[in-house]
């Protein structure tokens, strides 16, 4: 695996320059905005106002993390001392967030260049591949979600799968002990995502002492004796991660059932995040399904909305059923009545529209779609990974070693089955994974989709090598024209060479039918949106728009095949090498880079986080007091007016709020509540008219404001005990804010004092205070 011997004895350094200058240049000219002052990343996962709480400020969060701002608090995952970590000590939030998405796909980069340079493959194949995995848009945009810490645990990988490899590190307890440091550092960065990761690493040791060992009992002596100590200094540098990670998100939280029955019972919720089958094609044209959520685009172009089904509640998919008796059996789950439990399990073409209009009320109320990632690989990449496992398959004198040619096979077993497993529910592959031990606690199936990318990025390596040897390094310069000389090679050119040109047209032409079939249904598609969440005029653009992609999808793949023929023919040896290397750097930056663009986004948080009457007032002495906008910490906003008093309200919560140290009782995002947290939320809800449990909520948990409905106060005191607590602050208009005319997000609104205006900040007087010290205690008739 470390090189074919008849390849050139000498190397150059690699060319770390090229790579710095085509991927950080390219980088730099994409993330623009981030130069700009008060202009910093929109990171869901991230946030700047979670950022700059001061209960999550490092380093004092190394020691334990008690998040504050949202509920009652909880512990969280403390900080481990890992690079994003270090990272972030250093640096202020808004100064981390402009650099750290696109520093962590650099450093992706710069791990695949260095884990190629340790197999000796030639400096430009290390180069161009490192461009593939810093401009990775799976990876990217993750990043621009808030989850760069996945992309440096992706680069720890290749770090510690070039350690294994390298034959400059000859010892084997070194190799060991060192790659074992990366492989915890990739679960200190990915938490579970690195978790798996863990485990194709160590499928990698296993095969690797075993296939490159002609005596497979002493190859599979020493696999054992690397593997112990990969495992062993793994669990060594991340053992606080996994200890406060397995306290805080398993132990003790609806999550943490370990029986048959619990596992059957969160399937669901584990299993929502799962990569639909059709939608696999996600990962050759960068488009197709869209791009951003709705909600999540600035824009008012909406046409490159997400129309996919990832995340969409399983129940719609029964509902949706052609057998009558899923569809009741789904309908009475969701406690429909009996006579709408009838219609929807009718057969009868009469009650076909009836059937429809309440089967489209029933999926307005459910979950329809949610993504905030893209998986696209790149059309270069995919068609030079598939190169690299025909050259490995193809008989007779093969570009690639022996060893080299078992890895080829290793990582694309390895990329079919992460595939299998994204698919999730959709599936059966993951059904198995499900029932191995601590496997069942990973939520999201997706997450597979890295593993899926990083062995693609490694067989692209291995395809462009192969290129590289076969039809590159030849001293031979092209003395004809490149017409000529094509036309020359292909009446007598034979065997691989021909099959896989042929191969390639007919690929292309395949795609080109797709196209037609697909541009001659875009009404139909449009159709089809309409009734599936989009309005009747966003519904046609974003059909057209997936037109576009997978026609954009056809010029690349078109132009990625050219030239790889073109190089196949020997056009581009000797001198003229630099064509081959200029156009594949090209495609890989304009292909990859167009297709990132979509999911950059920035904001001033100067402007995103001005002062309001609600948050000034609020933010002094917030240790004092917490604020809510809903009658549960969970659920929708049904305390106020309209919708984009929720939006209002959602934002602030995650962002205004935490930014000025204000503590909330609703609950952002909590997809493994502890149980104790649940039990006691649901001892509170509201039952009919009686709106004593909420506030009996409020008053123990010292929630003394509430942001509401300006009729809320009136209702509050009449229906809630004890009764004539609560009292106007202030009411307020929602407004956009000055110099805005249509705002992008709820970022943009704001109110401004009105003493007619439709909302108010209500203050709850009977609230108790946050502690206090009792010396003598009196039981009292009022058990409040």
């Amino acid at each position: 695996m470390n090189g074919n011997d008849s390849g050139p004895k000498k190397r150059q350094s690699g060319r770390l320059l090229i790579l710095l200058l085509l991927l950080g240049g390219t980088l730099a000219a994409m993330c623009h905005q981030g130069f700009l002052p008060h202009e910093v990343f929109w990171a869901n996962d991230s946030a700047l106002g979670a950022m700059n709480a001061s209960s999550a400020r490092l380093p004092g969060t190394f020691t334990g993390f008690w998040g504050n701002y949202w509920w009652i608090g909880g512990a969280t995952p403390s900080p481990s001392p890992s690079l994003s970590t270090l990272f972030a000590a250093f640096l202020s939030p808004a100064l981390y967030l402009k650099v750290y998405a696109p520093f962590t796909m650099l450093f992706l980069g710069f791990c695949v260049w260095f884990f190629f340079r340790q197999l000796r493959f030639g400096p430009m194949v290390c180069v161009i591949a490192g461009l593939g995995a810093g401009l990775n848009m799976h990876f990217f945009s993750n990043a621009c979600w808030g989850l760069g810490t996945w992309c440096v645990s992706a680069g720890m990988v290749f770090v510690a799968l070039a350690i294994l490899v390298s034959p400059y590190i000859q010892s084997l307890w070194i190799k060991g002990v060192l790659a074992g440091l990366c492989v915890g550092m990739t679960v200190m960065e990915g938490f579970d995502v690195g978790a798996i990761f863990s485990i194709y690493v160590g499928c990698f040791v296993i095969f690797f002492f075993l296939s490159n060992d002609s005596n497979k009992v002493q190859g599979l002596l020493k696999a054992c004796w690397v593997e112990a100590l990969v495992v062993f200094f793994a669990l060594f540098i991340s053992v606080s991660t996994l200890y406060t990670l397995v306290g805080t998100q398993i132990v003790g939280t609806t999550n943490g059932g370990v029986t048959d029955q619990d596992r059957q019972g969160r399937w669901d919720f584990t299993t929502q995040w799962s990569i639909p089958k059709l939608e696999s094609l996600r990962v050759i044209i960068p488009g197709v399904f869209g791009y951003r959520m709705q909600e999540f685009m600035t824009s008012t172009n909406k046409d490159s909305a997400y129309w996919g089904k990832i995340a969409e509640d399983p129940r719609v998919e029964l509902l949706e059923s052609s057998n009558p008796a899923t569809r009741r059996q789904a309908a009475a789950f969701l406690g429909v009545p009996p006579d709408i439990q009838d219609v929807m399990a009718t057969t009868s073409s009469a009650e076909a529209g009836a059937r429809a209009n309440i089967l489209g009320q029933i999926k307005s109320q459910l979950q329809r779609r949610h993504s905030g990632s893209g998986e696209y690989t790149g059309v270069l990449v995919c068609l030079l990974a598939v190169f690299a496992l025909a050259s490995a398959l193809r008989l007779g004198i093969s570009p690639f070693s022996r060893d080299e040619r078992r890895a080829v096979w290793f990582w694309s077993v390895a990329a079919v089955f992460s595939l299998l497993a994204a698919w999730g529910r959709h599936g059966s592959v993951y059904r198995l994974v499900y029932q191995l031990p601590f496997l069942s606690n990973i939520r999201n199936p997706m997450k597979f989709m890295h593993p899926l990318n990083i062995s693609l990025i490694l067989l692209s390596g291995y395809g462009l090598e192969a290129l590289y040897r076969s039809h590159l390094q030849s001293a031979e310069t092209r003395s004809s024209s490149l017409i000529h000389h094509f036309s020359d090679w292909w009446t007598k050119v034979t065997g691989f060479e021909k099959w896989w040109s042929i191969g390639c047209v007919i690929a292309l032409l395949a795609s080109v039918a797709g196209f037609l079939v697909l541009n001659s249904s875009e009404h139909d598609l449009a159709l089809y949106l309409a009734q599936n969440g989009f309005t009747e005029d966003v519904a046609p653009r974003i059909a057209a728009f997936c037109v576009r992609e997978v026609g954009l999808f056809l010029a690349f793949f078109g132009l990625s095949a050219a030239v790889l023929i073109i190089i196949l023919s020997g056009a581009w040896s000797g001198k003229k090498i630099v064509w081959a290397w200029s156009f594949l750097c090209a495609i890989m930056i304009c292909d990859l880079a167009r297709s990132d663009l979509p999911w950059i986004r920035y904001f001033n948080y100067r402007q995103k986080y001005s002062i309001n009457p609600v948050v000034d007032f609020l933010r002094h002495q917030p240790w004092q007091h917490r604020v809510v906008s809903r009658l549960s910490p969970v659920g929708g906003y049904d305390l106020g007016p309209d919708a984009n008093f929720g939006a209002l309200c959602h934002w602030w919560l995650e962002n205004d709020y935490p930014y000025n140290d204000i503590q909330s009782l609703e609950i952002d995002q909590a997809p493994r509540m502890p149980v104790l947290d649940s039990s006691y939320i649901g001892t509170f809800m509201r039952a009919g008219n009686d709106l004593s449990p909420p506030a009996r909520l409020w008053r123990l948990t010292n929630t003394r404001y509430i942001f509401a409905d300006a009729h809320a106060t009136d209702a509050l005191n009449q229906l809630a005990e004890p009764r004539d607590s609560f009292r106007t602050v202030m009411r307020l208009n929602v407004i956009a804010k000055p110099g805005i005319d249509i705002p992008e997000d709820a970022g943009d609104l704001t109110v401004e004092t009105n003493s007619d205006g439709p909302v108010a900040l209500i203050e709850f007087t009977r609230a108790l205070p946050r502690a206090k010290l009792y010396s003598n205690w009196k039981m009292l008739d009022d058990p409040a």
